[in-house]
Formats: structure tokens, C-alpha cells, sequence
């Protein structure tokens, strides 16, 4: 399904999409063998077991956040970094069974919820992890981006040639705006196949790296090493600071 970036921040535009994304994923965990899923993933030090289990409680955290937002309680994303990582060691332990039910447990309570969610609520500011006060809405694009990139650190048949257009270009947008204020990002220009001007990252010109909207992004993200792209003059890529997970 395409995206309308003019209306792309509508619940009503973006759970469809985020729908599909969810069966997306849930039909590549489910192909998983228990071997499979204790094999690494594109993640350091982490399994597939771990990135699935992420993103169960990555689903439960946006829940407390619509939960807030509707004025039903108090709740912060995690309650801290430590508590974050301290349930995903947690779950890995559990069989791979459970592991899938709990994923599909979490997630579909999440879209019920934002489905279900009042249509006046949704700028309502909640106490994100790392990030402070932040509308609630904020939970649909990084809900989306969230499943997409994950579905692809499971190292599964699922690539970044198969993200949604306008998740790609929105956040091609972000990753830049983000490295442009990144110490650890040397200098290097863009040319993006679908996007006409350059874009430029840190002080000087920096070599000129270019290829289709995805490959740059997954490139940026640390979910590519670049093999797709073109660099101009001939050379290594830049390195790229760690995306965090």
C-alpha cells in the first residue's frame, strides 16, 4: 500500500499499513524454525529470538503510551534503559513457541488500541524513552519503522527493497537531519535516485555516495554495507555511526 505524505501522520492512512507490516513480520517469524530463531540476526550479539522479543515489548511500551495518553493512568515508555534490556534477557529464555505467541499477543493489542484510539487524543504529549514529552502520535511512524527495519535484521528473505516508499524517503529525511548533528559522521554528499538535489552531511564536500532511496538508508542505518551503492571517486564508504536499536 502507498502512503500519501500529505496525509501520512492520519491514524486512519498509516494502520492499514502498519497492519499489513505486522502480518508481514508475524509470517516471517512463524516460518522460523527453533533453530532458526536462536541463529544471530543482522544485530550484534543479538539472535532472532532477541529481535523478536524487542519488539514485543517495544509494542507493550507504545500501549502504556496510548494507555497515558487516554488519561487511564500515568505511564512512561520503559521505566528505564536497564528495565528495557533487562526483559528482552528475559524473554529470549522462553521457548520459541511462546516467543511467537507473545509477539502476536503484543502487537495485536497495540493495533486494537490505536485503532480504538480517540481521535482527540492523539497530540496528547507522554513520557518517551530517552526522548521526554512527545505527542502520542508519535507511536504510528515509529511503530512502522520499528517492524520494518526489524523484520529486516531478522536476516530473512525480507530486504529493504521491500519498505514502504514513503517510510524510505521519511526516513532518509530523519537519518540525515540526525547525522548532520553526529560528531562521528564524517563529511559526504548523497545523491539519492529519487530525489533530484543532493544531500550533503557534515562540514565539506566529502565524497559523493550514490544509489536508490533504500540502499542509502539501510546504508545509514547499518542494516547494508553498502555493496548496492556507487562512490565517487572510487573508494571505501564512509564509516557511519551506530544506528541504536
Amino acid at each position: 500500500m502507498r502512503i500519501s505524505e500529505n496525509a501520512a501522520d492520519h491514524p486512519s492512512v498509516l494502520l492499514p499499513v502498519l497492519r499489513v507490516s505486522a502480518d508481514n513480520l508475524l509470517r516471517t517469524a512463524k516460518n522460523l524454525t527453533a533453530e532458526q530463531l536462536r541463529g544471530p540476526s543482522l544485530l550484534p550479539e543479538w539472535t532472532r529470538a532477541h529481535v523478536l522479543v524487542h519488539l514485543a515489548r517495544s509494542a507493550d511500551s507504545r500501549l502504556r503510551l496510548l494507555t497515558t495518553a487516554r488519561g487511564r493512568a500515568d505511564l512512561p515508555q520503559y521505566p528505564d534503559e536497564a528495565t528495557r534490556a533487562r526483559e528482552i534477557r528475559q524473554g529470549v529464555r522462553r521457548d520459541a513457541a511462546t516467543i511467537r505467541v507473545d509477539l502476536e499477543t503484543s502487537l495485536g493489542g497495540l493495533l486494537h488500541a490505536i485503532a480504538e484510539h480517540p481521535a482527540e487524543a492523539w497530540d496528547v504529549p507522554v513520557r518517551w524513552l530517552g526522548g521526554g514529552l512527545r505527542p502520542v502520535r508519535g507511536v504510528l511512524w515509529s511503530l512502522l519503522r520499528e517492524l520494518e527495519v526489524h523484520h529486516v535484521d531478522l536476516a530473512s528473505s525480507y530486504t529493504p527493497s521491500d519498505w514502504p516508499v514513503a517510510l524510505v524517503m521519511r526516513e532518509l529525511r530523519e537519518t540525515v537531519r540526525r547525522l548532520n548533528d553526529d560528531p562521528g559522521m564524517p563529511p559526504v554528499r548523497i545523491n539519492v535516485d529519487e530525489v533530484a538535489p543532493h544531500l550533503g552531511i557534515g562540514d565539506g564536500p566529502g565524497p559523493l555516495v550514490r544509489g536508490p532511496a533504500a540502499d542509502v538508508l539501510a546504508w545509514l542505518i547499518g542494516r547494508s554495507d553498502g555493496t548496492a551503492l556507487s562512490v565517487h571517486p572510487p573508494g571505501a564508504l564512509p564509516g557511519v555511526p551506530a544506528w541504536r536499536q
